[in-house]
């Protein structure tokens, strides 16, 4: 049987090569890029993988290209950007999918954002807009500030604003008008609170909590994401009200499968949602994961694409370690060259590793967000708190070599 990976997250596909193995599958991965996954594709666990390269945006080109691809089984995407894509595509060749109602609320940040607030699980509700055509007066009524500014369907902190005014409003409207938006806008509260991510997984209606990750996020006026650590433990009573919340928030959206990534504050009005993700968190954490409960976390969705119920569902988990984990960025605009210092994290505490994310010659135009990354260190510990801090002293150790772009 062939499982069909349409594009996937950075990170992950040895994991999910081994998972199909272990199922009695091949792994096919459709990409528009193959080069997005030259580190993985350079691990002995995918050395079995057969690589098809198309414009995976376009739906009518992926169905032509499988319809030579003899005994699919299912189609998967460890990445929401191409979501939708993986829907429309299951229900042409009458594979499993998601229901498209709830991948549709999932990805409009302002649809979810006023569903919550109607099921009694938000605070606030958000106001639609489009920054290239708007009356000031409309957009401006009734705001709150600070507010937050973001892309209805934005992924990856990009294009994200804070406004503490109304002029920083207006000024974020302008800017965002010039902006490659995959959506709207939606503006929303500015929660005050700490932030942390759940990772879930769904079948027939029934929810697992299956850990709790950290977040450092950058400070203000940017949402870069800086910093993670996993499993987070949080008291028996919090733990209680926050895996009761979540199942709530999974059912009122009608989420009866599948790995959700739900990033939350923690404020002191309670809990609040900040965005759901029909998929595993990015970055790391699937390998986070994988050693700190000591399993493969991916064979759960090759299981799903075979219609089976994941074997996660029921598994006892306990963790044997914390896990750590820091975006590397770019501290300057130019061309990535290389990095210095790797070879001091030999012997280093909490074994860190990393995980590159760009090549040399990479173009940088931006360290606001995450498309400034080069990599991803991460380092093991007895605790997460341990693990994050060898992190932090392994980075100490390392150097992103930038050249000016006008060299």
């Amino acid at each position: 049987m062939n499982i069909i990976a349409l594009e996937a997250l950075t990170f992950g596909l040895g994991h999910l090569s081994s998972a199909a193995r272990k199922n009695g599958c091949r792994l096919t991965l459709l990409t528009r890029d193959k080069s997005l996954y030259d580190y993985e594709l350079s691990q002995q666990e995918t050395g079995d993988v057969t690589v098809i390269e198309l414009d995976t945006f376009n739906n009518e080109n992926v169905v032509a290209a499988l319809q030579h691809e003899p005994d699919i089984a299912g189609i998967l995407s460890t990445t929401d950007t191409w979501s939708f894509h993986c829907l429309e595509i299951s229900k042409k060749l009458g594979l499993p999918h998601h229901d498209p109602y709830v991948i549709g609320l999932v990805r409009d940040k302002y649809r979810l954002r006023n569903h919550l607030y109607n099921e009694g699980l938000s605070s606030c509700t958000s106001k639609l807009v489009n920054p290239r055509d708007y009356e000031r007066e409309v957009v401006t009524a009734d705001v709150k500030y600070p507010c937050i500014v973001k892309d209805t369907a934005g992924t990856g902190s990009q294009y994200v604003w804070i406004a503490y005014n109304e002029n920083d409003l207006l000024t974020v409207l302008d800017h965002a008008s010039t902006q490659p938006l995959r959506g709207l806008l939606t503006i929303e509260p500015f929660f005050s609170g700490t932030l942390y991510s759940l990772e879930t997984l769904s079948w027939e209606g029934e929810t697992r909590l299956i850990a709790i990750t950290s977040r450092v996020i950058s400070p203000e006026p940017l949402f870069r994401e800086e910093a993670f650590s996993s499993p987070v433990h949080f008291p028996d009573a919090l733990m209680d009200s926050l895996e009761t919340w979540i199942r709530k928030v999974l059912s009122s959206i009608g989420y009866q499968r599948g790995f959700a990534h739900t990033e939350f504050m923690i404020t002191d009005d309670g809990f609040e949602v900040i965005e759901i993700n029909p998929r595993l968190g990015g970055v790391q954490i699937g390998e986070a994961l994988c050693r700190s409960f000591g399993i493969n976390i991916y064979e759960s969705w090759v299981e799903m694409a075979l219609n089976k119920r994941p074997e996660l569902m029921d598994m006892h988990l306990r963790d044997k370690k914390g896990i750590g984990q820091l975006i590397v960025y770019a501290e300057q605009s130019g061309i990535f060259s290389h990095i210095e210092g790797l070879d001091r994290l030999v012997n280093h505490p909490g074994a860190p590793v990393f995980y590159p994310t760009a090549v040399k010659g990479k173009r940088i135009d931006t360290i606001d967000d995450q498309r400034a990354s080069i990599g991803i260190l991460l380092a093991e510990g007895d605790s997460s708190e341990i693990a994050l801090l060898n992190a932090y002293a392994a980075r100490n150790k390392l150097k992103v070599v930038m050249k000016s772009t006008d060299e």
